[in-house]
């Protein structure tokens, strides 16, 4: 286990480390896979230069890549993430998915440097009334004291408890106090902007994607768009798939209705989340959440649900993608012919799953739950089931249910033996590679919203 006793390290030591993580992590997801899966490996070398957040490839590769997408300069890309986990997430991030952004900046809950990446602290101007005596601030006055010794606060904090509420993590309940500060922090550092992007450590930004999109916008309208989710039946955008806000939505929340945020600090306290809040804070201003899904989606690769509905819909973010996945994607960009392209749901399958669904896979959720058979007793019989019916892609058996998959195909994710069940995954493969035949070609591709 590397330890290190500060963060202010060269390149050379960000380099290294980022390997090292990489290979580790590579080695736990080849255990993971099914035989004969494929794994994306890197061909090349990465050598990051971290000022003014851009990163070349030696031989200039990704330089012309990125040049030949046009409008970047207009675009503001912000990270959430955590002391916990920062090390671990933006390096990667920062070279896979953020390679090509010229504009970003990075927030946590405490303020300090990875390399020559810096990070902002998102916290640091919420008045005094609001954080002394708040228990949901513990954990930030923790890693305050353990400031000069980083390597402790992922060992050391990572495990620890919302007193409130057990069952949550600290770090957690002291996230949802970030984003209002993260949008005012980010208008200070850069104003009026066509575009602001407000994603997570582990959110992958397809920047083809969101470039074509971009560019059929208008960003002189008011606009707040994201995957719409509901809590208590109020909308707001789920902040780990992405936050989209034009700059005139962030000038009207910002100067037009300044001392809104003022006002919504006192009130986090007593409410669930981050994103949920600033939804709350932008509707107050005139300002609705537009829903663009599933082009901003919140699943990683191998829990996206595939359907006819996706397969021709261009993907702009995924959520929930681990750091080898993140290298796992940038590697696939660089393979592209086109790199220029919007990605579609469609290419996205066949790259990375058409040719590497198992017939049956042990210790695997493939998230089947679009029926359940009564009166099954082994992941056979309910393969079986599956293949008697005709709509049937894959089928789960957890040892006491069997469920099956008939409106989406998922390849799903490692699941180990709990509370005396064991999640066996199977796939109609044949009935799999029919339906990819009878999809029909994607030809205009259309974003959300375009004008």
């Amino acid at each position: 286990m590397f330890k290190f006793t500060t963060l202010r390290g060269r390149c050379s030591v960000l380099r290294f480390v980022l390997l090292a993580l990489v290979l580790l992590a590579l080695v736990h997801l080849h255990f993971s896979l099914p035989p004969g899966a494929k794994l994306y490996r890197p061909k090349w070398s990465w050598i990051p230069r971290f000022s003014s957040s851009r990163f070349f490839h030696k031989n200039g590769y990704f330089n012309q890549a990125c040049d030949a997408l046009p409008g970047a300069d207009r675009i503001v890309i912000t990270v959430k993430t955590g002391a916990t986990e920062a090390f671990e997430k933006v390096p990667v991030q920062m070279l896979t998915s953020l390679l090509c952004a010229p504009n970003v900046y990075v927030f946590s809950d405490m303020a300090q440097k990875i390399g020559d990446i810096q990070i902002y602290d998102a916290l640091d101007t919420i008045p005094s009334s609001v954080t002394d005596g708040n228990t949901d601030f513990d954990i930030y006055r923790m890693q305050q004291k353990l400031q000069d010794h980083p390597e402790k606060i992922a060992s050391v904090l990572r495990g620890m408890r919302d007193p409130r509420r057990p069952d949550d993590l600290a770090a957690w309940t002291l996230d949802k106090y970030k984003n209002l500060h993260i949008i005012e922090k980010t208008w200070a550092l850069q104003p009026d902007m066509d575009w602001y992007l407000h994603i997570d450590a582990d959110t992958y930004v397809v920047w083809p994607s969101l470039i074509e999109w971009l560019q059929r916008l208008d960003p002189s309208k008011d606009a707040f768009l994201g995957s719409l989710s509901l809590i208590n039946d109020l909308p707001f955008a789920h902040g780990g798939s992405g936050i989209l806000l034009s700059g005139v939505a962030m000038r009207n929340f910002l100067v037009t209705h300044n001392g809104t945020i003022e006002r919504w600090d006192p009130k986090v306290h007593d409410n669930c989340c981050g994103d949920w809040i600033l939804a709350q804070a932008l509707k107050e201003c005139g300002t609705d959440v537009m829903n663009s899904w599933p082009t901003i989606n919140g699943e990683p690769p191998s829990t996206i649900p595939f359907d006819n509905d996706h397969w021709c819909q261009p993907v702009v973010t995924m959520h929930h993608v681990s750091p080898v996945e993140a290298q796992q994607l940038g590697n696939f960009e660089q393979q592209r012919l086109n790199k220029s392209k919007p990605l579609i749901y469609s290419e996205l399958f066949m790259s990375f799953f058409a040719d590497n669904i198992p017939e049956q896979m042990e210790d695997w959720d493939n998230t089947s739950g679009d029926a359940t058979v009564l009166h099954i007793h082994s992941a056979e019989e309910c393969a079986k089931a599956c293949a008697k019916k005709e709509d049937c892609f894959q089928s789960l058996y957890n040892g006491e249910e069997c469920t099956l998959g008939t409106k989406s195909i998922v390849f799903g994710k490692k699941r180990e033996p709990e509370g005396g069940k064991k999640w066996q995954s199977s796939w109609n493969t044949t009935r799999i590679k029919e339906w990819i035949a009878n999809q029909e070609s994607c030809d205009a591709l259309k974003f959300p919203y375009q004008d």
